[in-house]
Order: structure tokens, then C-alpha cells, then sequence
């Protein structure tokens, strides 16, 4: 589909979010890409869909955080650093 069909689907289904996961699977994407096109082509992402994807950084910002604490740990004992 293009974009322009995509925002249409979109637009014209009474469930948006879930039509998001259904705009995927019928173009073997995964729905961020779908989402991507969507806020390109201007449309409203609905509150549910930004407060999961919101969600979602939260959880990998704490553990990017954790893991950047094990990377320094790994570091200093290799430097030998007490």
C-alpha cells in the first residue's frame, strides 16, 4: 500500500489502533513503521498507541541505563581499577 492508502485506511477505521496492527500484517511491517507514516502523513496517533510507545522508552531508557552500569563495571575491572 502507499502512504496515501495507509492514511486513508487509516482515517476512514473506527478502531485506530487496532487498524495500526492490521495496516502492518497487511503490508509485513511491523506497526512502528505503520505509525511512522501515519504521523508523516499528519494523522493523530490515538492517546492509547503514544502512552504504550511512551511506555515502551521508559522501560528501554532503564535498561540502556543498566546496562551502561555494567559496562562501566566490566571496564574498570579490566582496567583493574578498584
Amino acid at each position: 500500500m502507499t502512504a496515501r492508502e495507509i492514511c486513508y485506511s487509516y482515517r476512514s477505521a473506527r478502531h485506530k489502533a487496532q487498524q495500526i496492527q492490521i495496516l502492518a500484517e497487511l503490508n509485513g511491517v511491523d506497526s512502528l513503521e505503520i505509525i511512522k507514516v501515519l504521523v508523516h502523513g499528519g494523522e493523530r496517533l490515538p492517546d492509547s498507541t503514544v502512552n504504550k510507545l511512551f511506555k515502551r522508552l521508559d522501560k528501554l531508557e532503564m535498561e540502556i541505563r543498566e546496562r551502561e552500569r555494567e559496562y562501566k563495571a566490566i571496564a574498570a575491572a579490566l582496567k583493574g581499577e578498584l
